[in-house]
């Protein structure tokens, strides 16, 4: 997973990116169950609020966001014939997906705590002592 982001940012950048995740988990709660079929519509709101929380906390960031990217696609596909403010807005669930998956989670994500930099000290070993030679080894 570590090879999947280039570094975690913090700061703005890193706020910034926490807010991009709130925004693509709210629009997952928002239109995530909107395209399934009547039979499965339970199913996908509860996955959609669990794949939100997720999203929120930062684990598997980029992942998920794909995920959430290729279920927009598909919604977008199914509704094509729609209203165009439908279309609009799984068009931009797709591009912030997109964005997220992209530029990573952030350091202010699970991501960052389980697989960001990390500090590693190197102790020098002390120094053995001399010897002590004991006066019944002397002749």
């Amino acid at each position: 997973m570590h090879r999947l982001f280039a570094m975690f940012p913090a700061g703005r950048a890193g706020a910034g990116l926490l807010i991009l995740r709130l925004v693509v988990a709210l629009q997952w709660l928002a239109l995530g169950g909107g395209c399934a079929h009547p039979v499965m519509a339970g199913t996908v709101v509860w996955l959609a609020q669990v794949l939100a929380v997720l999203l929120c906390i930062g684990i598997a960031t980029p992942l998920l966001a794909l995920l959430d990217a290729a279920t927009a696609l598909y919604c977008l596909g199914s509704h094509w014939p729609a209203a165009p403010p439908v279309l609009v807005m799984y068009g931009l669930m797709i591009a912030n997906s997109v964005a997220l998956a992209l530029l990573g989670p952030g350091a202010y994500s699970l991501d960052a705590q389980f697989f960001g930099r990390r500090l590693i000290v190197v102790r020098t070993a002390a120094a053995p002592e001399p010897a002590v030679d004991s006066p019944d080894d002397e002749i």
